[in-house]
């Protein structure tokens, strides 16, 4: 970053600071990551996370909502076309874009799901699950995986592999679905697809009236379980650049840790947001950044433009 933006370092603080506050398992994942792409990777999540709280914010319109997200992502277009903007989020997102050479067209589609879904949401089977999944995590992800490219550490999932990258997609959306249960609910949101819901009688009406019952236990139990066997790093790891692999074998564990955290809610998971404890991430963490440091101090990475 050049001298010329005290505003524009000022921006991507914000963004850091957006992203530690919304998702500090994120924040956590980006620090393992090389000093020169975290400001990229705070202003990709700080974006995702004002979207959704645009979404989401209480006692507003579903219409009014929507509006408001629409406004955000047509204003982000605007910043980029001239280069600049007022918004500390978007002004450090553009300028990542710009150093990185990301395009950043490709959120496009996870950007009219936010907006789509404030209006509620019901999903009929796990295929129409996982395609909605797929819109709105994956385009956020793909913009990671293109840094590292840029960086020169390309990260590339063999063709082989591809079903144990959906089953891990699958794992951490399912992770935060059962996460943001309360959120959602809160806002007209159901993402659990009534294929799901179905083997447990009751459930989907529970959850709906907000009742912690047998069936929701059950129903959530079985999902907890389901995420935990499909948030499973190895078989996408082998012959992996050691920097992603650390990441990604991290992001596992503490996938793993949220879902420890929603088991031990119980009923509270219907109320508010179940975290980790501070000690349960750090057993992840500590050693994670040794074996980080380690890696990337032995990989040269290309320098993005200034």
């Amino acid at each position: 970053m050049t001298a010329e933006a005290p505003a524009l370092r000022a921006a991507y603080r914000v963004c850091r600071r957006t992203t530690r506050r919304e998702d500090p398992g994120i924040h956590a994942l980006v620090q393992l990551m090389p000093a020169e792409l975290r400001p990229a990777c705070w202003a990709l999540w700080a974006a995702a996370s004002v979207l959704d709280d645009l979404a989401d914010v209480p006692d507003v319109p579903a219409a009014e909502r929507a509006a408001r997200v629409e406004a955000w992502t047509q204003a982000l277009r605007h910043d980029q076309a001239v280069g600049a903007g007022s918004d500390p989020v978007r002004r450090a997102l553009v300028d990542a874009a710009d150093r990185w050479r990301l395009d950043l067209g490709g959120l496009r589609d996870a950007m009219v799901r936010t907006r789509e879904d404030v209006h509620g949401l019901r999903l009929d089977d796990w295929a129409a699950w996982r395609a909605w999944c797929n819109r709105a995590l994956v385009p956020w992800v793909d913009q990671v995986l293109h840094l590292f490219d840029r960086a020169g550490v390309p990260v590339t999932f063999r063709l082989d592999r591809q079903a144990d990258y959906q089953r891990f997609v699958d794992g951490a959306q399912l992770t935060d679905t059962l996460t943001d249960l309360s959120t959602d609910l809160a806002h007209d949101r159901l993402p659990i697809p009534r294929e799901a819901m179905d083997r447990f009688p009751g459930a989907e009406e529970d959850l709906l009236a907000g009742r912690w019952s047998p069936a929701v236990a059950a129903l959530v139990a079985d999902l907890t379980a389901l995420a935990r066997r499909r948030v499973v790093s190895r078989p996408l790891t082998r012959g992996m650049h050691p920097g992603p692999a650390v990441v990604l074998d991290t992001a596992a564990a503490l996938l793993r840790t949220q879902l420890d955290a929603v088991e031990a809610a119980g009923a509270a998971v219907l109320k508010r947001v179940p975290r980790p404890s501070v000690a349960a991430r750090a057993r992840v963490l500590v050693p994670a950044r040794v074996r980080s440091a380690l890696a990337w101090s032995l990989t040269p990475l290309n320098a993005p433009t200034a």
